[in-house]
């Protein structure tokens, strides 16, 4: 097969298309001046063509070679030799194995064995060093070189850079599945109990997305301008929990001057003085940085930091998929805040932080379930506050609002952590708790309405004794029915009432 031949079909298989087109009608005009001078016995003119044909190959952008079949090299193109970084002279009359490393010039020999064994065409990825040193990845379309008698005469080659195109590849399938990972912690926002753990799952997702990174954290930033760890990984823990710093004395705010607007890199941490880094697992030294400042409502709500213990090491692919993650961490924490307000409205009551009637009520049944089944007993408490409308007419409602939050907050105080308080609403509150009795109850309470009487409240200049009514019911002694148990408690308790009245006068 003819070198112009065999150029023509290796562009072919780089899909060069109209610059395949350009070089075809080129070498096929040079060619036939060729024949022509053949003919012609112009041998100064035949020199020229040839002249003329290495400098239009030399023009091709991709680097071309040709080697005989003793796997010397006997041409090139210019673009070969500057991918090389090496002169002419070090690759002509030169074998694989002068220019390549030992491993890479075994794989490209064993190709060309195969390749003259099988007079073909081979089309294959490989990788090859750059002269700044890189190593690239690349596609060489080979083909075997023959005479008139179809003898093997060499192999030319044609070389394509596909590094670039590859890290887009990588970048996009990276990016992809990162996305999918992001729908992920987004439908996890509604079944985490805590936001720390979606902070956990968050970070987690960062390190594993990011090369290179070693360790990391989630700080949030508090009331007084201190940021706090909300999460981590490869620091311990113990240290982690401890762990606080001014805003004004972090990286990012030293190195933007208080500008938290953008995800920036830092690779430069060993020159930055006076940073207080967290103790790690493993002992090494942080020398690079990604940091993501967190914004929610237009405020800075903290910082997600990916560290790594190499130096230089994060590019601009690293900084678009921390843009991307920091956009979705922003979203997730909203949503989060949402569903949290939507589960704290359904489960409590504003005013006093106690569970409200609704979710107390479909709860209830889950504990008188439990209790049959464990033959257990609990006593169930209606209190109701004494005077509050006295004091809603006298003192308005303001002050009725803080006689309702104060019962409840010392109330809460004073019950175990397995007891439940419930506001039913108004100054209507009930009281579940479980391993104890009547006696036990009753000494408690009346402890707290001495409290009560000793310690006022003050408000507006006025002071307020808060004084309450209570009933009991035993479960299942009275009753194993919700409804029944709160009306035997309220008929105590207003009993309770009753005597507490005619006690006074």
């Amino acid at each position: 097969m003819s070198i112009y031949k065999l150029l023509l079909s290796l562009f072919k298989l780089d899909r060069w298309g109209k610059f395949y087109n350009k070089i075809n009608r080129g070498i096929q005009q040079v060619l036939n001046d060729i024949e022509l001078c053949l003919k012609c016995g112009q041998r100064i003119k035949l020199k020229e063509n040839f002249e003329f044909l290495q400098n239009f190959i030399d023009t091709i952008p991709n680097p071309i070679f040709y080697k005989d079949e003793n796997g010397f090299f006997k041409h090139c193109n210019i673009a070969f030799i500057e991918f090389l970084g090496l002169k002419k002279e070090e690759i002509i009359g030169h074998t694989t194995y002068d220019i390549y490393s030992k491993e890479l010039a075994d794989m490209h020999y064993k190709v060309d064995i195969e390749l003259m064994k099988n007079k073909g065409k081979k089309n294959y990825e490989a990788k090859l060093r750059h002269k700044d040193g890189s190593i690239r990845d690349v596609i060489i379309n080979k083909a075997i070189i023959t005479n008139e008698k179809e003898e093997t005469k060499g192999i030319v080659g044609v070389i394509t850079d596909i590094t670039e195109r590859k890290k887009d590849q990588k970048r996009i399938n990276k990016l992809l599945k990162l996305k999918e990972a992001m729908l992920e912690i987004s439908y996890s926002v509604i079944g985490v109990s805590d936001i720390n753990e979606l902070f956990d799952l968050i970070l987690k997702k960062a390190i594993d997305f990011i090369e290179n990174a070693n360790v990391g954290s989630v700080l949030v930033l508090d009331d007084n301008k201190n940021l706090k760890i909300a999460a981590s990984k490869g620091y311990k823990v113990d240290k982690s929990k401890k762990f606080k710093i001014k805003l004004d004395e972090s990286m990012i705010w030293i190195k933007r001057k208080g500008n938290m607007d953008k995800t920036i890199i830092i690779n430069d941490v060993d020159k930055i003085n006076k940073i207080n880094f967290l103790e790690k697992k493993q002992e090494f030294k942080i020398k690079s940085v990604i940091c993501s400042p967190i914004i929610i409502d237009k405020k800075l709500y903290g910082f997600i930091n990916i560290d790594s213990k190499y130096s230089n090491v994060f590019d601009d692919t690293d900084l678009e998929i921390m843009e991307y993650i920091r956009n979705q961490i922003q979203i997730a924490i909203s949503k989060y805040k949402l569903y949290e307000e939507m589960f704290y409205s359904y489960r409590y009551d504003k005013l006093t932080n106690v569970y409200n009637r609704r979710y107390f009520e479909d709860l209830f049944d889950k504990y008188i379930h439990k209790s049959s089944k464990y033959k257990e007993h609990f006593s169930l408490v209606v209190f109701d506050l004494n005077e509050l409308k006295f004091v809603n007419d006298n003192y308005g409602h303001l002050a009725g609002d803080e006689l309702i939050k104060t019962f409840a907050k010392n109330l809460s105080e004073c019950i175990r952590s397995s007891d439940i308080l419930i506001r039913l609403g108004g100054d209507e509150f009930v009281g579940v708790f479980f391993k104890t009795n009547s006696k036990n109850l009753v000494k408690k309470f009346e402890d707290l309405l001495k409290d009560f009487k000793n310690n006022k409240i003050s408000f507006e200049g006025n002071n307020i004794t808060c004084s309450f009514s209570y009933g009991i019911a035993e479960f299942p002694k009275d009753s194993t029915n919700y409804k029944e148990l709160i009306k035997i408690a309220d008929d105590r308790m207003y009993q309770y009432k009753r005597e507490l009245k005619s006690n006074e006068t």
